[in-house]
């Protein structure tokens, strides 16, 4: 009975600390949220936390008015979600009623065309690695993959989900079962600790109280609960402000500059998934991707042209931006390409650090003895070749991958250069955006000097191991690399020479 009472209570303390999550985003400098709801008496099964948006869109353009959440914790990981899941009433708790007809319900309810509204559905638990719902579930956004779930016959593996879908639903085509999934999101939420030291955050830069860790009771948990027992369960920026005002849990907060507008992309969703909320203007990414895995390899040759076209419609010299890229090192350095340092713009980039995140703006006059220089050395791999790699091991060596990579793919290699910092490979070698400027103006200037004039009509390969602040400003400086291309690392299999080359500069018309 004791550990039954426990694992509601953590369920409760769980889906109260995703409302405050949400409820942080109405203090945004740009957000579009306008309302939070906590247990919503309009829609079934999504009505854990509601989010509703004005001005926002999704990432395809399409309005999106709302986003409805049903956060469903597990007290331990010993399961993982399958299709069979969705159309099981007793996955929800339920006696007769499935998570899927819940969808089908709202969708016709609120997202009619199956764009104007997100059904999210919120658990710590994972998609079955093994199950056909892996084959479809998109780990960038968490949408079900429409395009893989209609391959194959009807006596195909996916065939056999979609029929079972369909007279689950009551329904006859694919036509009426790829709407009612279209707005479905299934997204593995962070473990209660995580969601709270990541709440903490979020609290604080919306003005609002941080808990203490040694905190035995979270004020927030019980403030929620105790609304709800008064029947207030609705809110605006401005309910919330003043009741944690009479709670004592207002701090107050300074607003961003308003000069300096805020320009995202975006190509993971963990971490950003609200970076709309911060921004003026965002690029988004997520539909090439799988989690971190490009769809296809191909797929590359189609986001420089996106990235150029975004930023030349929002950016304009002589003003000042502040860059969140959320993506892959081949993106921010796209964008530094695109930024290039003579293109008259003042950017900087909000880099995450140990001490939270930092906006990384380089002075117009840097000090160059007070930071560590490029340690560089050289490598012979080949006297006949003449394209040279590069390794920049800030975070971590790569040589080793590099090396194995050259030899596996058969790359035409001449020399591998290394670049590294006297101080390590780590994720504090880099101190501030000073140094970031710096060093990738040291590194154009030493590959002008150390590259042959033979090895310069050769083509450069990029293999970065750095922070993306760093990666931007050396895609600031890269137009006098000439002709090269980056690679992005298989973090997911960690297989030596995990690589695979993305975007090569400069890019084909």
């Amino acid at each position: 009975m004791a550990r039954a009472i426990a694992a509601r209570n953590q369920g409760d303390d769980y889906q109260a600390r995703w409302f405050w999550f949400q409820a942080c985003r109405l203090f945004g400098d740009r957000t579009k949220v306008v309302r939070v709801v906590y247990e919503a008496n309009n829609i079934k099964s999504f009505d854990d936390i509601s989010v509703y948006f004005d001005g926002r869109f999704d990432e395809e353009g399409n309005p999106l008015h709302a986003e409805y959440y049903q956060v469903k914790f597990h007290v331990t990981s010993a399961g993982a979600l399958t299709w069979e899941n969705l159309i099981d009433p007793s996955f929800i708790n339920a006696t007769s009623v499935s998570l899927l007809e819940r969808l089908r319900d709202a969708q016709k309810k609120y997202a009619p065309c199956g764009t104007e509204a997100h059904f999210i559905l919120h658990s710590p638990w994972t998609v079955h690695p093994d199950g056909l719902l892996a084959k479809i579930h998109s780990e960038s956004d968490g949408r079900l993959d429409w395009h893989r779930l209609a391959e194959g016959g009807s006596r195909s593996e996916l065939g056999k989900v979609r029929a079972a879908w369909r007279a689950h639903l009551g329904i006859k085509t694919d036509e009426e079962l790829r709407i009612i999934l279209r707005p479905l999101r299934i997204r593995q939420g962070r473990t209660l600790q995580e969601l709270a030291e990541s709440l903490n955050d979020k609290l604080f830069r919306a003005g609002l109280r941080p808990v203490d860790e040694n905190c035995l009771c979270h004020p927030y948990d019980d403030l929620i609960r105790k609304l709800l027992q008064y029947g207030k369960t609705e809110f605006t920026h401005t309910d919330i402000k003043d009741i944690c005002k009479r709670e004592n849990l207002w701090m107050g907060h300074s607003a961003v500059e308003p000069t300096i507008r805020q320009i995202g992309i975006r190509s993971f969703l963990r971490w950003a998934e609200n970076l709309e909320d911060e921004t003026d203007a965002m690029l988004d990414l997520l539909r090439w991707f799988d989690g971190r895995n490009i769809r296809s390899p191909e797929l590359w040759q189609e986001i420089y042209p996106n990235i150029e076209s975004f930023l030349s419609k929002e950016l304009r010299p002589s003003q000042r931006y502040d860059f969140h890229i959320h993506a892959h090192a081949s993106i921010a350095f796209a964008v530094g390409y695109c930024v290039d340092s003579k293109s008259g713009i003042d950017a900087a980039v909000v880099q995450s650090t140990r001490a939270g995140r930092q906006i990384w703006r380089p002075s117009l006059h840097i000090n160059a003895e007070r930071y560590p220089s490029w340690t560089a050395s050289s490598e012979l791999i080949s006297q006949d070749e003449t394209d040279t790699a590069v390794a920049l091991c800030v975070t971590h060596n790569v040589t080793a991958d590099i090396r194995h990579y050259i030899e596996q793919e058969n790359l035409p290699i001449g020399r591998i250069l290394t670049f590294s910092l006297p101080s390590g490979s780590n994720q504090s070698s880099i101190l501030d955006a000073d140094h970031a400027k710096l060093l990738a103006e040291q590194l154009a200037a030493l590959l002008r000097e150390q590259r042959t004039g033979r090895e310069r009509q050769g083509k450069l390969h990029l293999f970065v191991a750095a922070p993306n602040a760093l990666v931007f400003f050396i895609g600031q400086v890269s137009r006098s690399f000439g002709s090269c291309v980056f690679y992005e690392y298989d973090f997911d299999s960690n297989a030596p020479g995990a690589y695979q080359p993305s975007l090569a500069f400069p890019p084909s018309k």
